[in-house]
This record gives structure tokens, sequence and C-alpha cells, in this order.
């Protein structure tokens, strides 16, 4: 069990540079010149109709720019697929020009595909060069490559034949085990096996810092920092929080350390527990362990409820492994973990998203103070009841009754979401 859920942390826990959205657009675009070289000529882009909402309003690092469009050309001129979500990292000024450039010509070409039923995430791009057409599709997980092409010639296929397997989350190997694994894994797991989370940390922290100095995207981080500060590690964990993801929506050229392919659910599973850890002078080796239980809850939750959804992940994935791991940190046992989880779910469970943007900085902190309030309530003994709504008798029934929500009750209101906000843009 160690050696397994080892191996889904350190698959699912990477850095990720901007939003994982137009992030994953530029990564398929990489893909597909790699595929063939040469010099750029058109760009060919479909993608889910939630990659495009989640693309819409978040700067592109290394630029000035928001959007999919400019993703896509960025990508495609000079983006590096071997960086993986990093895959902006040596974009320069001459770069960006020629993205431009090609956006003003009409050389990119962008559509919604609007037939995918199920939630996922979907990216197919075809590039032309002075080589030939080089064809990618990306599915499934923001770094997922399933065909690639060069001149009609497969160099790659997955072997799912067709995309609703592909896009299949239920038979990932985390859903083969519960909270309490969980729980269990991160309480007694050698610490040297997660000195590697030290660097979600750094990373993660820095552009907390960056938001906090710069006073990035709308500020948020900052304007907490001057509430109730006698309250230090409740607020300083909202204002670090906040503070992070302005300057990631506002597009810094910072890499975050991602979680379950999102670089601001990377962010709140991380940063919370890094400033309670600092305010009550807790060990490294009780953060690493309350971080690797935040990181598990985290993407087992995502697998649940859908790795794009209608349902903010930030706010009901990983703000649960924050309740979780806070009461991990503060000596609590797994049965208090488990009211923690219900605490959450029975109180935000439902907040949707709206596409990533500046406001996510202000939800992300909202529901880390649901996270810690409830760890709170629940090692005084105080929690929400089983029968009480959609909350059940465990933490786990609790979870999987969220997913079925997710999956198969929110699917309208993703389409009708994604839809109201894309028109909107789309009228400007």
């Amino acid at each position: 069990m160690y050696e397994e859920l080892l191996s889904i942390l350190k698959a699912e826990v990477k850095p990720a540079l901007g939003c994982t959205g137009p992030t994953s657009v530029s990564y398929a675009a990489s893909v597909a010149k790699d595929a063939v070289g040469g010099k750029v000529k058109t760009v060919k882009v479909l993608v889910d109709r939630d990659t495009y909402k989640n693309s819409i309003a978040v700067g592109i690092p290394g630029t000035t720019e928001m959007g999919v469009d400019i993703a896509a050309a960025l990508g495609a001129v000079g983006g590096d697929s071997k960086l993986g979500l990093e895959v902006l990292n040596n974009i320069t000024s001459e770069d960006e020009k020629e993205a431009k450039r090609m956006l003003a010509d009409g050389d990119l070409k962008l559509d919604i595909k609007w037939d995918i039923k199920a939630v996922g995430l979907y990216i197919e791009v075809f590039v032309e060069t002075d080589k030939g057409v080089g064809h990618a599709i990306v599915a499934k997980t923001h770094t997922n490559v399933v065909l690639i092409e060069a001149n009609d010639k497969v160099i790659y296929k997955d072997k799912a034949e067709d995309l609703e397997t592909i896009l299949d989350e239920t038979k990932a190997p985390i859903n083969n085990y519960g909270v309490k694994d969980f729980f269990e894994f991160a309480s007694n797991v050698a610490i040297e096996e997660i000195e590697f989370l030290k660097e979600a940390v750094r990373l993660n922290k820095k552009l907390a810092e960056a938001g906090l100095e710069q006073k990035l995207g709308k500020g948020f981080g900052s304007a907490f920092t001057r509430f109730n500060q006698e309250q230090n590690a409740y607020m300083k964990a909202k204002a670090y929080t906040a503070a992070a993801s302005d300057a990631r929506m506002a597009g810094e050229n910072l890499s975050a350390m991602a979680c379950a392919s999102s670089g601001n659910v990377g962010i709140t599973a991380t940063v919370p527990l890094y400033v309670i850890a600092t305010e009550y002078e807790k060990s490294e080796e009780m953060l690493l362990r309350s971080l690797s239980l935040s990181y598990l809850l985290t993407i087992y939750i995502k697998n649940q409820i859908g790795r794009l959804s209608a349902m903010c992940a930030c706010a009901i994935a990983a703000s649960v492994g924050v309740g979780a791991g806070t009461v991990l940190m503060l000596g609590g046992n797994f049965e208090q973990a488990q009211e923690t989880i219900k605490n959450i779910v029975g109180s935000i469970g439902g907040v949707v998203c709206d596409g990533a943007k500046l406001g996510c900085a202000l939800k992300l902190s909202s529901a880390i103070g649901i996270a810690i309030e409830s760890a709170y309530l629940a090692m005084d003994g105080v929690s929400i009841p089983a029968g009480d709504g959609i909350v059940c008798a465990t933490a786990d029934e609790t979870l999987q009754m969220l997913g079925r929500i997710a999956r198969f009750g929110m699917i309208e209101t993703d389409i009708i979401m994604c839809k109201e906000i894309i028109n909107r843009e789309q009228s400007k």
C-alpha cells in the first residue's frame, strides 16, 4: 500500500508554470510541433468546454497576455514539451511577438468541443510547419498524451480505443483506498520517503511571498494581512493562500507545485499547512506528513468529482486535505480527521468552478477558512451528524456521494455555466 500511495504522490505532485488550463494547451501544441519540427505556419486547436473556460481570465507567464489563444500560439512557437507543465519556461520576447503576429494574421484557429457529455479534459492540436503537419491529443490529465502523428503517420497511440474509456477516472489506483489508509500512510511512512515534498513548500511559499510583496492580481492576500492580526495562524493561512493565487492568476513568472494537475489546487493543499506548522512551531517532519495526507485526499477527491468538474476542486478537494492535515499536524486522531471532512463537505460541498481567474484568490481563502474552522471544531468534539444532507456515516461515504453528485448530477450545470461564460466572453 505504501509503495503505491507514494508512487501516486510522486506522479501527481509536480511543478507547473502558469495556470494549468492554458498551460496544458501550450503543452499539447508543443507536442504537435515537436512531432515534425520546423518553422510554424498555422495552428488549429480543439479544446473541451472547461479547459476553455478555465483559460479565459488568467495571465500567461512571461507575457502581458491572457487566454487560450496566446497560450496555444506560444506553445507551438517556443514551447518545450520535455518540460511538461513548465512548457513555457524558456519563452522569449521574440516568441511572444511571433505568437501575437500569428493571432493578428489569423494563423491560429480555435474551436470548442461541445459534444463531450462527460466531464473531462480534451485538447487536440494540429501544427503546420515548413516540414509538414504535427498532430497531438492530450486527454484526461493535463500532460497525458494519447496520440501523436507526424504527416499522418502514427508515432504514438494510447491503447484505449475510445474517448469515454480514456476519460474514465473511476479505475484510477487511488480509488482502491480510503481516508483511513491516507491517514495511516501520512502518520507512518518513513519520513525520508516524502522529503521531496519540501519542494512543494518552497515553490508555493515563493508565490505567496511574491503576491504579498507586489500586491499582485486584485491583492486579496495583501488585504487579509491587515485583518485581525492577533489570529495569526487562521488569518495568515488565508492571506498566504490568497496571495499565492493572486500571483499565479496574474501570470507571475514563477512555478507552482501543482497537485492532481492543478496549480491552484496545489497551492491550496500546501500553503495553509506551511503557515500552521510555522505558527504552532511544529517540526518539518509533521509538516511533511500533513502535506502527504493533504495531497492524497486532494487527489482522491479530484478522482471522485472529475479532473475537470463543475465543482471547485480547491474548495472541495484541497480544503478537505488541509482540514485533515491540520488535525494530523495538531496531534489529532483519525476520527477527528473524519469528522473534519464531514464538517467541510456539509458546509461548502457543491461550490462551483466558474473558471480560473483573479477571484480564485478569494474563493481559496474562504475555503481554507472553513477547513481550519472545521478542524478546530472537530477536535473540540463538534461536527455535523450523519444523515444531515449529504453527510453520511463515514468520510468515505460522504466523499463518494459528493463525487456522484458532481459526475452525474452537475453535467448540465457545467455545460450551461461554460456556455454562459464563453458566450459573454465572445460577445465582447
